[in-house]
């Protein structure tokens, strides 16, 4: 297991569990039994991984923590910029760190609710997911900027540590340059070819800019081949390359087992990139109202080899042992006969991994362009 979070570099967290967690889905869509746990061990136990951010919350290979140090010090600088983020912390946030880290130091571990058990009840508590109290506010503070990190998860709850304790000493920071060559390589050997864009937004270590005066550098130094990109319902535009981007096209065999994949699994997360690779033009939904989704609060598209199919509306109905499918739908160019067979062949698979039994019977079927199959 750990050796496809290495090769994938992170995984994204998500607390939304309507099917399943979004880390475990990335896993589930990779590794027949796959077992949640296992991911746990890895960032609680064998600290293989650590918690931090990347573009968003992840679970990130434990050997790159040195390069983290750089983003520590930046998130730093850029929450004591922000209005937003200090208006949380409140006009005494160096006394409320301190207090913080010195609870952390003498007592271990904690989550921000037995934090705020052990204080007095005069301070104000969170009563909204962007209503922080300042020791909310310090907590995250703290932990995005290196001196605090995640001990473990108590359900999806944060237990907090001293980052000492949970990672050692943190390593020197490496010079700008450095860190820049790290970030743009491994972003790029994993798309394999990117716009300076893309590869600046694979984990959010560098700006546009960066990546592009790397990306003009490396190419001009023969590291990495300067391209021209085709994709879909575009046209030809400049891009950049690993060097051996031909032989690992050649190597690539699909596998043709049907698989879902989270909102977040790191194939589609880039939704405009999913768009030009696949054609597949895809939203997340769970946060828009629910009278103006079109397709549901918690849609998997469905993965047959190098092409999407369809995609599913689809809940786990834990009380009942079922996963149920709500709606189904057919990608565009896909037939409607063959999209059915391979959804719900990627639906009972998904089942089988979560300990589920299929409840296969979608209310609606239609085309993902929002027609009506006949």
């Amino acid at each position: 297991m750990i050796s496809v979070v290495r090769a994938l570099g992170f995984v994204q967290v998500d607390s939304i569990s309507s099917v399943e967690r979004a880390h475990h889905l990335t896993m589930h869509a990779r590794l027949d039994g796959y077992a949640p746990a296992a991911l746990a061990f890895h960032a609680e136990r064998s600290r293989t991984l650590f918690e931090h951010w990347t573009h968003d919350a992840s679970l990130v290979r434990a050997d790159w923590l040195p390069w983290w140090t750089r983003r520590f010090e930046a998130t730093h600088r850029r929450f004591l910029a922000s209005d937003w983020m200090r208006r949380r912390l409140g006009r005494n946030w160096r006394r409320t760190t301190r207090e913080l880290v010195g609870m952390l130091e003498d007592r271990g571990p904690m989550s921000l609710r037995e934090v705020h058990d052990r204080l007095d009840a005069r301070h104000p508590r969170s009563s909204g997911w962007w209503d922080w109290s300042p020791h909310k506010a310090a907590l995250e503070f703290l932990w995005r900027t290196g001196s605090v990190a995640i001990h473990s998860r108590r359900g999806f709850e944060k237990v907090y540590d001293v980052a000492a304790r949970v990672h050692g000493p943190l390593p020197a920071q490496p010079r700008p340059s450095a860190h820049r060559e790290w970030a743009c390589m491994e972003a790029l050997s994993r798309l394999g070819a990117a716009t300076p864009q893309e590869i600046a937004g694979f984990m959010g270590a560098v700006s546009t800019a960066e990546a592009r005066a790397w990306c003009d550098a490396a190419a001009k130094d023969g590291r990495i081949d300067a391209v021209r990109l085709e994709r879909l319902g575009r046209a030809p535009r400049a891009g950049f390359a690993r060097r051996d981007w031909e032989a690992a096209a050649d190597r690539a065999r699909p596998d043709p087992t049907p698989r879902l994949l989270s909102p977040f699994d790191p194939l589609i997360r880039d939704r405009g990139r999913a768009l030009e690779l696949f054609g597949l033009d895809y939203r997340f939904e769970a946060f828009v109202p629910a009278a103006r989704r079109r397709y549901g609060y918690y849609t998997m598209p469905v993965l047959v080899g190098d092409r999407f199919v369809g995609r599913l509306d689809l809940a786990s109905d834990r009380p009942s042992g079922t996963l149920r499918v709500d709606r189904a739908w057919t990608e565009p160019g896909t037939p409607g006969r063959d999209a059915s067979r391979f959804a719900k062949a990627a639906a009972d698979r998904l089942a089988g991994q979560l300990g589920l039994r299929l409840q296969w019977k979608p209310r609606s079927v239609g085309l993902a362009d929002g027609g009506h199959v006949r």
